[in-house]
């Protein structure tokens, strides 16, 4: 009888060779794989970084040359659905601007223009804009809409309106309450926009506050003058 034959080294080593082979192949892929992920985050990112700086060109734009009439249709949001913001360098240009517009107004204390963290308040002492207990807007109330409204239309921000009273009571058919009244008030200033100067309607909106948010204290059974205003906020 011949030996038993010994397995020759060359099976003895093939399977070593193929378990190296299959984990340089298993390492080629998973490079391959990061590498893809790496590229598409760099495009994302620069897409995004692009997108922005688009909206705050355009936006530096139209506060710098304004918008004609039949051009008003801006979005509030950006291309990415986040809302924009005003660059301080915007808020002063638009501040100054209001404030030209404004002189005769505001040297007769008919209205503050403030700027605060939330962007800019212009303030209006109710004789300015309504008569007692009414929430028709007056023509000098119009005559100054007529002239903050080309310098809010270029902005893509959001501009709110608030009606604002003292304590004293009121009861009516038409306003059971303050609350009613400080609504409708605030609603006249938003529908003056919309339906004379063509503002989006997007970006407006109309708050009444009632005497819940009073600048100074009012006096028992006189109230405070001051207190009944109406607030246009160009919102940051």
């Amino acid at each position: 009888m011949s030996a038993p034959t010994r397995p020759s080294s060359d099976h003895q080593d093939h399977p070593d060779h193929d378990g190296a082979g299959m984990m340089r192949w298993l390492l080629t892929y998973a490079d391959m794989i990061t590498l893809l992920l790496a590229f598409f985050i760099v495009l994302y990112a620069t897409s995004s970084v692009n997108a922005k700086k688009l909206q705050e060109v355009a936006a530096s734009i139209r506060v710098a040359f304004g918008t004609p009439a039949g051009e008003s249709q801006i979005n509030d949001k950006g291309l990415g659905g986040e809302r924009l913001l005003l660059t301080p360098n915007q808020l002063d240009r638009m501040a100054e601007a209001l404030s030209i517009a404004l002189r005769e107004e505001a040297e007769a204390g008919k209205v503050q223009i403030l700027k605060t963290p939330r962007g800019i308040v212009l303030r209006f002492q109710e004789t300015a804009l309504f008569d007692l207990g009414r929430s028709h807007l007056t023509l000098e109330a119009k005559t100054m809409f007529d002239k903050i409204a080309p310098v809010v239309r270029p902005l893509p921000n959001m501009v709110e309106a608030e009606g604002h009273t003292d304590d004293l009571p009121i009861r009516s058919s038409l306003y059971p309450s303050n609350w009613e009244l400080s609504a409708a008030r605030a609603t006249s200033v938003v529908r003056y926009f919309i339906e004379t100067h063509s503002l989006n309607p997007e970006r407006l909106a109309a708050r009444g506050m009632g005497e819940f948010r009073p600048l100074y204290p009012n006096q028992t059974g006189i109230g405070e003058p001051r207190n009944r205003r109406v607030e246009i906020n160009v919102l940051r």
